[in-house]
């Protein structure tokens, strides 16, 4: 899955939330929900932006977007307080 205009961030993953990609990337095959990560980890500077530009981010197809939503508020008991800045 490429970024496009099928598809839509559905979050911004900070780094406090690291651990729990491998859970979301499960999550999402189980429900047959294709998923794109996007680092924002930069080699050339050691990552030193991702404090203030999160992790990286998540997208999917927007046909799937209140599935991929309904998981992350399963996974992330913060997430649904995130969905109106995305």
């Amino acid at each position: 899955m490429k970024e496009n205009e099928d598809t839509v961030k559905i979050l911004t993953l900070e780094r406090e939330h690291e651990t729990v990609l491998p859970l979301i990337r499960k999550a999402f095959e189980e429900a047959e929900i294709s998923m794109h990560f996007h680092s924002k980890f930069d080699t050339a500077y050691d990552g030193i932006f991702i404090n203030q530009k999160g992790l990286g981010d998540i997208y999917v197809f927007n046909k799937d977007r209140k599935r991929a939503e309904d998981i992350l508020n399963d996974i992330l008991p913060d997430y649904g307080s995130d969905i109106s800045s995305q």
